[in-house]
Parts: C-alpha cells; structure tokens; sequence
C-alpha cells in the first residue's frame, strides 16, 4: 500500500508525499542547525521537529487514503502543484505533478484526442529533478483500473 506522512504543524495537520516528509525530516537532521531547536524520533516512522522560529512539527508516516472506488491494492495518487521545467533550456512553469505508487508524474490538462475516437485523454510524464522526463503517456477513462494511467485520469477528473 502507499504511504504518506501526516503533517502537523502548530495543531493544523495536512499530507504530504513520503518523499517531502523524509526530506523535511532530512532537512531537520542534516541543515537545521540554525533552524532546529530539537529533532526526536518517537518510533521508526514517526518524527517530532521544533524549530527556533516557534514552529511544532510532527511527521507521521501512514497508509494513503483509498480513492472512492478503489480497491485495495490500486493506487492512492497524491497530487501537488510544482514549478516544472519543460527543457533544459525552456521556461520555467507551475505544473500539477500527480504521485502515484511512489513515482512522480507531471500532468497535462484534459483533452479531446482524435486518437482516442474523440473522448478525452491527458498526457502525463516522469518527473525528475524538477524536469519533465521520458515518453509522453496517454491516460484515458477506459484505462485498466489499478494502473498508474486509471489512477492519474482519476486524480485529473476529481
């Protein structure tokens, strides 16, 4: 099953991916000496940070929540919003990167494909060092469930 990290910050908790929990949590241990007043782990997958400037931190590492309709085993996408780089050489851009099974995607908006018999489709990436990586994907709402393609059209379409 996915994990994630619940996040709680002055009492107001939210979830962030596992792999921004963890550099949160490496941040704190490798770099804070300036920020951090103390750093405690509770247990293996839980984390407590206070830092000098008056915040409380807790890190919790949990099991993502299923979508509606999802089955056990499928994937839980976690999505956010990143500043992308399209080309090494290109602008840069906010784009949403969805993070399915623990790998990170960047997603296009929905649109109408002749391709696809004019139904809908997004095209998605890997997502590397901030880049957009590899082949182009297509997700479409006839994809297998349980798939990273089904569970990306799924976090689009929310």
């Amino acid at each position: 099953m996915n994990k994630v990290y619940e996040r709680t910050e002055n009492g107001v908790t939210s979830t962030v991916s596992q792999r921004e929990g963890l550099a949160e949590i490496s941040r704190a241990k490798m770099e804070g000496k300036r920020d951090v007043r103390t750093m405690w782990s509770i247990s293996r997958t839980d984390y407590a940070i206070d830092y000098k400037d008056g915040r409380s931190v807790r890190l919790i590492l949990v099991d993502a929540p299923a979508l509606e309709g999802n089955t056990q085993g499928q994937a839980a996408p976690v999505e956010r919003t990143a500043l992308i780089q399209r080309r090494a050489d290109g602008p840069d851009l906010m784009g949403r990167v969805v993070t399915v099974k623990g790998k990170d995607y960047v997603v296009d908006r929905p649109v109408r494909s002749s391709a696809s018999g004019g139904g809908e489709c997004v095209d998605y990436w890997s997502e590397r060092n901030g880049m957009r990586f590899g082949a182009t994907r297509t997700a479409r709402p006839d994809a297998k469930p349980g798939t990273v393609a089904r569970a990306i059209w799924e976090a689009v379409n929310r």
